[in-house]
């Protein structure tokens, strides 16, 4: 069965969205993200969804926002080890396709997913490019670590060394269309918010 994963951070000051903060202030950007979260959970209400979180301590705080869903708090070093820690479970389990977003794309909705799961069903790999050189989407149908060691995370060649690695594991691989996530205060603009 799908599985859909959340990634997303608590919603407090000086932890989430600090680069939009710089520019609208702290209480303006949390209400974005606070509100974006929302709406991305709520367009994807049909499929099964289990919300990755940090901080550890958060889980209370997620639900008041997020609603009742899985819970599970995020583990590792890095997002590529927090990541490659929950598909791994997931898969574990017997969940499949497992399909990974965040919480601040707000165009992500219930056709995107059914198209990754369209993709899945052809391709080994789902990915959906973000403008600024992530991405704000990975489905697999099957674990792989090398998507998740070693990547420049944060930077604007994440895609590309995704992209790449899947091109060297002989992974074949389906892209969606590229969305903007809200980062910077140009992404709000963009976005008409």
């Amino acid at each position: 069965m799908t599985r859909l994963l959340l990634f997303a951070k608590a919603p407090r000051a000086g932890f989430a969205k600090t680069r939009l903060a710089r520019a609208i202030g702290e209480e303006h950007a949390l209400a974005t993200y606070r509100t974006v979260g929302q709406g991305v959970v709520a367009a994807v209400a049909q499929y099964p969804l289990t919300v990755w979180y940090d901080p550890p301590d958060a889980e209370a705080e997620m639900r008041g926002w997020l609603g009742d869903h899985e819970y599970r708090a995020q583990t590792g070093a890095d997002l590529g080890s927090r990541m490659g820690h929950a598909f791994r479970e997931h898969f574990a389990r017997g969940d499949g396709p497992v399909i990974a977003i965040g919480a601040d794309t707000p165009d992500v909705s219930s056709a995107t997913i059914a198209e990754a799961i369209r993709i899945l069903d052809r391709a080994d790999v789902a990915i959906g490019p973000a403008l600024d050189g992530g991405y704000y989407l990975l489905g697999l149908n099957a674990i792989h670590e090398p998507l998740f060691d070693g990547v420049p995370w944060s930077t604007r060649d994440v895609l590309q060394v995704t992209v790449r690695r899947c091109q060297d594991l002989d992974l074949s691989v389906g892209q969606l269309a590229v969305r903007r996530d809200i980062d910077t205060v140009e992404d709000l603009r963009a976005l008409g918010m």
